[in-house]
């Protein structure tokens, strides 16, 4: 998450599936971590917006001692919440080299945040551009899914949640998790779940 993003109309779609889900019991004992490429420039009433938007209390982020882009290894060691987690990278998931690698969260991490706990949700924002977004997301899944999986885990499940240029992507080890939550999204969609809403296990088809 950038300042520069702040209130815009992301955020408001971010809190509003979250309040759902969370309502639904989909998602639980849920953190934040905003994955901030500009920390210190952040206000503590700017924090207080940004929980506000995420419908999420303060006290939900997960706090840091070390700053993603100056040691991102100790920065994701310091990710003890063991719950349901949200990770907002400005941009997404990389899927090859990237210049500016604090915009971006890997597929090795979020394999590694899901063996972490097994069950556990893990939530990843995703920004789209400069194609279409079933083309970017299943780029994504594949490289998600084609490593290996760290013990205990036997395998990834996931659900995607697309528009026209932003996805959120649902990964768990637990088919029941995923499974949950793409009924409680395709509840709230009805017959427009169709083409938004997705999910498997692996790379998809």
């Amino acid at each position: 998450m950038n300042l520069r993003f702040l209130g815009d109309a992301f955020d408001h779609w971010k809190g509003s599936l979250f309040e759902c889900l969370t309502r639904e019991g989909s998602i639980q004992d849920f953190a934040v971590e905003p994955m901030f490429s500009d920390r210190c420039l952040w206000s503590e009433e700017q924090l207080s917006v940004f929980a506000r938007l995420l419908r999420v209390s303060p006290n939900q982020f997960v706090s840091h001692s070390h700053d993603l882009a100056a040691s991102r290894a100790v920065y994701f060691q310091e990710l003890s919440h063991t719950g349901d987690l949200f990770l907002d990278p400005d941009t997404g998931i990389a899927t090859g080299h990237v210049r500016q690698p604090a915009q971006y969260v890997f597929p090795t991490e979020v394999r590694e945040l899901v063996a972490a706990t097994p069950g556990r949700v893990i939530a990843v924002y995703q920004y789209v551009r400069a194609c279409r977004v079933r083309v970017r997301i299943d780029k994504i899944l594949r490289a998600v899914s084609q490593l290996p999986v760290p013990q205990p885990v036997s395998g990834i499940h996931w659900c995607s949640y697309e528009s026209s240029s932003v996805a959120m992507l649902f990964f768990s080890s637990t088919q029941q998790r995923v499974q949950s939550i793409t009924e409680s999204l395709s509840g709230l969609l009805g017959s427009r779940a169709e083409g938004r809403v997705r999910h498997g296990r692996g790379a998809p088809a």
